[in-house]
């Protein structure tokens, strides 16, 4: 998997209603030990879905980005609505350019 192939695409609940689309990926260190024995590969551990981008990927979501108090203020409320889906709750939608929540999944407010 590639994450172009998960950026912007939209997410939909099992009925049918849109949550946004995926603006970012959570990633999880935790794969097999890479050649040269240093490190363990990265793998996607949840996709994060917003109607907006711009707080999301500047990582105002986070709360790891302080500077400068107006555009904190401003991302934080814009992307109030943000949720982190772990991707195992995901159902990939081959024919349509989407992702579909699954029924007994519920998406984790960030």
């Amino acid at each position: 998997m590639r994450l172009s192939e998960l950026l912007d695409r939209a997410v939909v609940t099992a009925d049918g209603r849109t949550l946004g689309k995926v603006r970012d990926v959570r990633l999880v260190q935790d794969g097999p030990i890479l050649a040269g024995g240093t490190q363990a590969a990265l793998r996607v551990d949840a996709v994060i879905v917003s109607r907006g981008w711009r707080g999301v990927r500047l990582g105002y979501l986070r709360g790891e980005v302080r500077g400068p108090w107006l555009l904190r203020s401003i991302f934080g409320r814009l992307e109030r609505a943000a949720q982190a889906i772990p991707l195992r709750d995901l159902v990939w939608d081959d024919d349509e350019p989407r992702l579909r929540l699954r029924s007994d999944a519920r998406a984790e407010k960030r």
